[in-house]
């Protein structure tokens, strides 16, 4: 009686024939060729699906792509994709590389891969200056950033149809910069704090949008949410505490600096153009943001956080 095969072993048996493929394989024929999928059609989508999510999330690009007949799509992954052309690296630039990918790191992973696929031979083992919180919706993010894919979520209880532009880290803090679709009449430019996603993320086909040209995720994650220009922007007062001080007096500006309290905590007072994403902002900011003036929009802050928490 054959050995049974391990999960692990079909993994990674699945990536070494999409890999070597020259054409895209089809469902049928990756359980065919690969021992320890089921036969029954449902039961091996089931697995093949659950093995496919594990390499994508650990970076690998398992491409889907349509092709003729009953099958109509299939999956491989593209070399040139994978693969990175060798870069060159002499042994001052190996030993900065190896530095550099054990000094940042993703919580839970390893940079030995990395360095491999960038030609560096460098030790990765040295323990890192900084680890970055790893999240579940980072890696389908990702993927959705790259092949320009709609992501469809819930975000502060309303659901939420967003062009992903970009990923970035600030302040402990994971954030995706898009255009929301379902923001005002033709949509608007958005920062979600990633881990106040509300369940795991959906995605639309390929394709669907266009990156807006010279767009720069970073001066947008840096620009205030609410500085929209407006006839009827109104002054609103806040106090905030000393873990979110810095990012938000980076946001409005010094000169909106009202007064500095003893425990490092501000108040601020500035105008604001854009009350949604004026509020998006104070909710995404937890107990560390209060709005003191005006009452209307304070009433509404209160009240949706009083909804959210019910």
């Amino acid at each position: 009686m054959p050995a049974r095969t391990s999960r692990l072993e079909r993994i990674t048996n699945l990536f070494l024939a999409l890999l070597d493929t020259t054409r895209p394989m089809p469902l049928r024929e990756i359980g065919t060729a690969i021992a320890g999928y089921p036969s029954e059609p449902r039961a091996l989508r089931q697995a093949f699906e659950r093995d496919k999510r594990v390499l994508r999330d650990k970076g690998i690009p398992v491409e889907t792509e349509r092709i003729g007949g009953d099958d109509q799509v299939g999956y491989r992954i593209l070399k040139e994709r994978y693969y990175l052309p060798d870069l060159g690296l002499d042994a001052e630039e190996e030993e900065a590389l190896a530095f550099a990918v054990a000094a940042v790191r993703l919580e839970g992973g390893g940079g030995g891969d990395v360095l491999a696929k960038l030609g560096s031979t460098g030790r990765p083992e040295l323990p890192p200056v900084v680890v970055l919180p790893t999240l579940p919706a980072l890696a389908p993010l990702q993927e959705a950033i790259r092949h320009r894919t709609l992501a469809l979520f819930v975000y502060r209880g309303r659901a939420r149809e967003v062009e992903p532009y970009g990923l970035l880290f600030r302040s402990g803090a994971w954030y995706l910069v898009g255009r929301d679709r379902t923001s005002g009449k033709g949509g608007a430019t958005r920062t979600f704090r990633v881990d106040r996603i509300e369940g795991a993320p959906r995605f639309g086909p390929p394709g669907a949008y266009d990156l807006p040209e010279g767009f720069d995720a970073a001066a947008e994650l840096r620009a205030a949410p609410w500085a929209v220009p407006g006839t009827e922007a109104c002054e609103v007062v806040v106090e905030v505490d000393v873990r979110e001080a810095p990012s938000a007096r980076r946001l409005a500006g010094e000169g909106a600096v009202e007064r500095r309290l003893p425990d490092g905590s501000l108040r601020l007072r500035f105008r604001v153009g854009d009350e949604e994403a004026f509020v998006a902002w104070v909710l995404g900011c937890g107990d560390g943001v209060e709005v003191i003036e005006p009452p209307e929009l304070r009433a509404r802050v209160v009240e949706m956080l009083l909804a959210w928490c019910s």
